[in-house]
């Protein structure tokens, strides 16, 4: 697996960066940061993006293979990618295919990139034919935290953030789970988010290509993901992630017995975070089966779900569309 490291604040990050990297080599930062003008003390040579769910495509990655071509980067060299997790996707794909690979650190600047995207090698982007279809299983030189970065988020994607770490508590740590759901306010301390990401690791290792165990981390995608491209990504990653938790929830409790209890607590949790409980689909039953036709975890009929027994109990299981379907419509 790729070193983690943590740091406080971004004077440390920069003094890492320019320790650890060659002159020649390249910075690319989520344009989301460049008011907070940290490429003014770095020494390598860096250059700013703008990405969004909408724009993570094809065309995108051809752009940042055209600034590793325009800035000679040849495979002795490396980068570092500073930004959310749209951003550590696209140009992690683009790295680990330009010139059959090159060296690259994840420095993930959102909650969300933080406790998700930046580990476990995966990235990837988005076509015709739904989230994360071409991608590649290649894992960075390292994944830098810097817990200073979480200021310069707005509330909501701290929140959207803290979905994902709700997510990790329910497959894997009734003590984070508690800690999140009977905290005063949404802010965490660092050790919560240090424990999270130490579930996904700890999940990846067992299982780095996603043929069994890891499938455990998409609790709450496989609906998730259907409500972010029916609302055409104008809901976040996070909203349409912890609706999609919510039916699971209640897929759980029918096929595994899920005590009531847990379902009531995470909903009082959203209710704390002011997020919605659910989503009335836009498209079509045909659009909707579609997408679920083209999910990477689905056969011909059915797709592989992950749902719970109890806090920390998932189980990987396969429905048939007709049933999720039927849970979506009603």
């Amino acid at each position: 697996m790729s070193r983690n490291i943590y740091l406080n604040n971004t004077e440390e990050l920069i003094k890492y960066i320019n320790e650890d990297l060659q002159n020649e080599s390249l910075i690319i930062l989520d344009s989301a940061l460049e008011q907070f003008k940290l490429h003014s003390n770095l020494n390598a040579s860096h250059v700013y993006l703008k990405v969004s769910e909408e724009t993570k495509n094809l065309e995108t990655v051809e752009k940042i293979w055209e600034i590793m071509f325009s800035s000679n980067l040849n495979r002795s060299h490396e980068i570092v990618i500073i930004g959310g997790g749209v951003m550590l996707d696209l140009c992690s794909f683009a790295a680990s295919t330009f010139k059959r690979g090159i060296s690259y650190t994840l420095v993930p600047s959102t909650l969300l990139a933080m406790v998700d995207a930046s580990h476990g090698g995966k990235n990837g982007f988005n076509n015709d034919y739904g989230k994360n279809q071409i991608g590649t299983f290649n894992l960075p030189k390292g994944v830098i935290v810097c817990f200073e970065l979480l200021n310069t988020l707005k509330e909501k994607d701290y929140k959207d953030g803290l979905i994902e770490l709700v997510k990790h508590g329910l497959i894997g740590s009734k003590e984070i789970f508690d800690k999140l759901i009977s905290a005063e306010d949404f802010k965490i301390e660092t050790e919560v988010i240090k424990k999270g990401i130490q579930i996904k690791e700890d999940i990846v290792k067992e299982d780095y290509l996603e043929t069994g165990k890891r499938k455990y981390l998409n609790f709450g995608h496989t609906i998730g993901h259907l409500i972010e491209q029916d609302s055409k990504f104008t809901v976040s990653h996070g909203e349409a992630v912890a609706i999609g938790m919510i039916y699971e929830l209640g897929l759980s409790k029918k096929h595994f017995g899920l005590p009531q209890e847990v379902i009531d607590l995470y909903i009082s949790y959203l209710e704390k975070l002011d997020y919605k409980k659910s989503y009335e689909f836009e498209n079509s039953i045909d659009y909707l089966l579609g997408i679920l036709k083209d999910d990477k975890k689905s056969k011909s009929d059915s797709v592989d779900i992950v749902l719970l027994s109890d806090v920390s109990q998932p189980n990987l299981i396969c429905i048939s569309f007709d049933e999720l379907i039927e849970v979506i419509k009603n």
